[in-house]
């Protein structure tokens, strides 16, 4: 049997810049591109294309950058704002950052009756009127896999990817 694989589709980055209060007006004119309406939303909304990410950035200065397919790549995003909000006259500090969650989609290659699965594992959840894939949740992590009819899934809540592979891992296991 062929083993699993997965890509990573989405990094979730909390970012942090201590002692800092950002005038959201100010950041806002002063990224191409950012969007900000306080009536609708309390932060600013900003796109970069390299690498290609997004950030909601808060008063605070907490933002929050969303989209990046590695690691790497959400830290070279964040290097990258955080020199423009110097530029823009912000008195930023190299920020904390923390990885919330990643995102992968998996290919297990191989169907899965999910009917026969959810009657056979208590931490699986199915109820195909509701949803056409099967939740498996354990109790000991936060990480969360969704399985599809055709062998695909969905690994959610990772913090890294030894917590993907692991949860690919027991998935394997436990069907096999």
């Amino acid at each position: 049997m062929v083993k699993a694989e997965y890509e990573i589709t989405n990094i979730v980055l909390t970012v942090s810049y201590e002692d800092v209060e950002l005038d959201l007006e100010r950041v806002a004119s002063g990224l191409e591109g950012a969007r900000y309406d306080p009536e609708v939303f309390s932060g600013v909304a900003y796109r970069t294309s390299e690498p290609e990410t997004s950030f909601l950035i808060f008063a605070s200065g907490n933002a929050n950058c969303i989209g990046a397919k590695t690691v790497e790549g959400a830290e070279r995003a964040i290097e990258n704002l955080t020199q423009e909000l110097r530029e823009l006259g912000f008195d930023v500090e190299e920020p904390e950052t923390e990885v919330q969650n990643m995102v992968a989609t998996v290919d297990f290659h191989r169907r899965f009756d999910l009917e026969e699965i959810a009657m056979n594992y208590h931490h699986a959840e199915y109820n195909s009127e509701i949803f056409p894939g099967l939740v498996f949740r354990w109790e000991d992590t936060n990480t969360t896999v969704l399985l599809f009819v055709e062998g695909e899934g969905v690994c959610a809540g990772a913090k890294n990817e030894e917590e993907i592979e692991k949860a690919i891992g027991r998935i394997e296991e436990t069907i096999d």
